[in-house]
């Protein structure tokens, strides 16, 4: 009796003093975060050091990856930007990071990415789990196997240097970011599901599938950054229902279509030539279902149409802008690419032959990079040594590619376009420490798409056309969601 009246006093005591409480709860939290919390001796923002809040406002604002390159510039090499999260800005620390097998695993920041009933192997977060998609998907997304779908990609090439063609044959300006981002969802289209969806032949947004995928990762980039609010949000009971009832989002119907039109062929492939990602998906399915189910055939397709198109143009974009903003670069790059005698269709091994245009397009990758936010891990319960020093188990440590890549490692002036410093003899060592894919046993599983048809693309367009900046000096308007989405690269075009 006596304990039942203690514990109603107490619970009345709470309620009568509920907002003090509170107040005293969260203040003796921020003290504890701030002075006695494990990481309170390492620089960086106050704010960071008691909340998460700063880089949800950070990733709010759109502009993440340079407010992570100022912290750097303003608190050193490591940073704390949150109560538990060190930030990382070496390159030797982002390669003990992400180095394959070394026990650093993936955060809950992942699990906020939809859906969130089949995650891909982007979003997958236990490691077994990972290995065995991965281990049916990187055949398809094999170079050898990316080759092989060539004469579909130079379709949609030719039908871009269509279209542009009609610009200058117009004298009209051309936005040639945009084109470039419906050129990406096309190839990835012809890639992922022998389709082509009529991103460039309309010159539109197809289905509003660009808007609504920036909108969902401008979401999962605020959300990831406090992912237990996911439960009460996009994953609640009631959201879900009303997700249920409603048509599936646009891609998630993309991805559904293609595999309903398979089974009901009855084969894995539309075309027995044309090898694409869903059909091989499903063939791995067809051989071991144990480890590789249908619902791991939906979430590798669904995430080669969510993440394989924005990352490209992305770049691509990028690469443009620079090079056309110093006539010195892009003479000399024009002069190499028009003088190498390249085929019509301009092969992979042939773009590889030139020096110049790898150097400007490593140097794109470094300078802006596709994905703008950090990339978090665990570290083991253990600890680990990151950079030759030693830290304790269970924080989270990250790395963005925007910081990383202004190290001095990469040589002076790192904030400026130089291509030539890829030449250099520190040249092996800067590509080692690229981060544009991510790293380690997590890099991008489609790489090998985004640099084949960029290895395309880009010199049979400056073998056709001369390009002209309609606003020199005028930066990409930008923001990041999670990757960096740009706009405003609007050209004169002319033929050559």
């Amino acid at each position: 009796m006596a304990e039942s009246t203690l514990v109603s006093d107490l619970l009345l005591f709470v309620k009568s003093n509920f907002l003090p409480l509170l107040v005293l709860f969260f203040t003796t939290r921020a003290i504890y975060r701030r002075y006695f919390h494990p990481l309170a001796k390492y620089p960086g923002p106050f704010i960071c050091s008691v909340t998460r809040l700063w880089k949800v406002w950070s990733v709010y604002q759109g502009h993440t990856e340079l407010d992570f390159i100022d912290l750097h510039r303003r608190y050193g090499k490591i940073v704390r930007v949150a109560p538990n999260e060190l930030s990382f800005s070496s390159p030797t620390a982002a390669h003990d990071i992400l180095a394959p097998g070394n026990g650093f695993t993936k955060t809950e920041f992942y699990r906020v990415f939809p859906p969130k009933h089949a995650p891909d192997i982007f979003t997958e977060i236990r490691e077994w789990k990972h290995s065995a998609m991965k281990r049916v998907a990187v055949v398809p997304y094999s170079l050898a196997s990316v080759q092989k779908m060539s004469p579909w990609i130079e379709e949609v090439q030719r039908e871009l240097i269509g279209k542009i063609g009609e610009y200058a044959d117009g004298e009209k300006v051309c936005n040639l970011g945009d084109l470039l981002h419906f050129f990406a969802f096309d190839v990835i289209g012809e890639f992922a599901f022998s389709q082509r969806y009529g991103f460039v032949a309309q010159e539109k947004d197809v289905g509003g599938t660009i808007k609504f995928i920036d909108d969902v990762q401008w979401y999962d980039g605020i959300i990831g950054q406090i992912p237990e609010f996911r439960h009460v949000l996009r994953e609640s009971p009631i959201v879900q229902y009303l997700i249920s009832i409603l048509s599936p989002p646009q891609i998630t119907q993309m991805a559904l279509a293609e595999i309903a039109k398979r089974k009901k062929t009855g084969g894995f492939f539309l075309e027995p030539e044309r090898k694409d990602l869903l059909g091989q998906l499903m063939q791995g399915q067809a051989k071991d279902s144990s480890k590789f189910s249908e619902m791991d055939v939906f979430s590798v397709a669904h995430g080669a149409i969510g993440a394989g198109a924005d990352s490209t143009a992305s770049t691509m974009q990028s690469f443009f802008h620079f090079v056309l903003s110093n006539r010195e670069i892009y003479d000399k790059l024009c002069k190499e690419i028009r003088e190498a005698d390249l085929s019509p269709n301009v092969s992979w091994a042939e773009a590889q032959d030139l020096p110049y245009f790898q150097a400007c397009l490593l140097e794109a990758m470094r300078m802006r990079p596709a994905v703008g936010l950090s990339i978090p891990r665990y570290v083991p319960k253990g600890g680990a040594k990151i950079d030759g020093k030693y830290y304790r188990g269970g924080i989270v440590v990250s790395v963005n590619g925007w910081a990383v890549h202004r190290d001095a490692l990469y040589g002076d002036s790192v904030h400026e376009f130089h291509p030539e410093r890829w030449f250099s003899e520190t040249a092996k060592e800067m590509k080692k420490h690229m981060y544009q894919f991510g790293g380690g046993g997590h890099l991008c599983i489609g790489r090998n798409v985004a640099l084949f048809e960029i290895n395309k693309i880009i010199p049979q367009l400056l073998m056709n056309f001369d390009f002209e900046l309609v606003h020199p000096g005028r930066p990409l308007k930008s923001h990041s969601t999670f990757f960096v989405v740009q706009s405003g690269l609007e050209v004169f075009v002319r033929r050559r």
